[in-house]
């Protein structure tokens, strides 16, 4: 009876110690979750920076060619 009873106690904090690691990777899920959805939210941001840049050289070039014509 003594084996099984140790056999159940190290099975038991076996169990803990896997919960416990499921729960820091869960915790590192978490924060790689937060991390991409910041990435996304600063590409969408810098897409929106580059449409705006892209459409102001776009004038200038426009407004150059105007005067180069003239």
């Amino acid at each position: 009876m003594g084996r099984t009873v140790e056999a159940v106690r190290r099975l038991g904090a076996a169990i803990d110690r896997l919960e416990a690691a499921s729960t820091r990777v869960g915790a590192g899920d978490l924060l790689l979750a937060g991390e991409l959805r910041d990435a996304r939210d600063r590409q969408s941001m810098l897409e929106e920076t580059t449409r705006v840049v892209a459409q102001r050289l776009d004038g200038a070039i426009d407004r150059l060619r105007t005067l180069l014509e003239e």
